[in-house]
């Protein structure tokens, strides 16, 4: 897990880490559906799903059209507050479904969606900490980013959530980045995934640091591991 300055980012430090570690494990979707669940692109909106992968939760992208694991490993999603215009600052998005059969998880169970202490803003070159609030919301359960916590939800035949995410009004229009995990009994945890906010940026802007995510957090293990190490640090350069 990083810490709260973990992404102050300067060029040369993680080049190495990345050029080993993203070849094999940034291929979170097959190349035909990789999707970041956005709906102002052309490419189809995914929930988050959780779903057992031989003892381990994973998460993937759900797709409630066709009722199915769409993406069987998918740790990026997108969310664009201000869908409403009447709730600038919040959003019911990214959902979170799935269906027992299809994710091998007990009926009843509960699953823990974990939100971190680490919220984060972009700075031109990467994302580093903010002072700014990230709030989740869910039938009488809230937690938020200033001292993280857990929302529970049980597993049910086919179970469609949709938890409010909301940030305070007065931050400035940015792309925003939110640091979760689930955790069940019984089974282990997974590696975080991220939920990449818009919250008044140009999506032009805001797709290139979604883009950035990918490419340098979805390797998590080993390039987090080196940024515990010493604050290392890079920034992605664009053709």
């Amino acid at each position: 897990m990083f810490s709260r300055n973990y992404l102050r980012f300067t060029a040369p430090t993680l080049a190495f880490a990345a050029m080993v570690l993203a070849a094999p494990q940034i291929a979170f979707a097959d190349e035909e559906d990789d999707d970041h669940g956005d709906h102002h692109g052309e490419e189809e909106h995914y929930d988050i799903t959780l779903w057992n992968n031989n003892g381990v939760l994973q998460t993937g992208g759900w797709d409630h059209d066709t009722e199915t694991l769409e993406v069987q490993s998918l740790r990026v999603f997108e969310a664009h507050f201000g869908e409403d215009p009447a709730l600038p600052n919040a959003i019911d998005e990214p959902g979170f479904g799935g269906t027992a059969d299809a994710t091998g998880l007990a009926l009843g169970a509960t699953m823990t969606m974990n939100l971190t202490g680490n919220f984060a803003a972009w700075n031109g070159n990467g994302f580093s900490a903010t002072s700014n609030v990230l709030s989740i919301g869910y039938e009488g359960q809230s937690v938020d980013s200033s001292t993280g916590g857990g929302l529970d939800f049980l597993v049910t035949e086919d179970w469609d959530e949709h938890p409010i995410f909301s940030i305070n009004q007065d931050a400035a229009a940015n792309s925003y980045l939110a640091e979760m995990s689930f955790s069940m009994d019984g089974l282990g945890s997974t590696d975080p995934f991220w939920v990449v906010f818009n919250y008044g940026m140009d999506d032009e802007l805001y797709e290139e640091t979604v883009e950035w995510v990918e490419t340098n957090l979805v390797p998590a293990p080993g390039v987090l591991a080196l940024l515990g190490l010493g604050g290392l640090a890079t920034r992605r350069r664009r053709a």
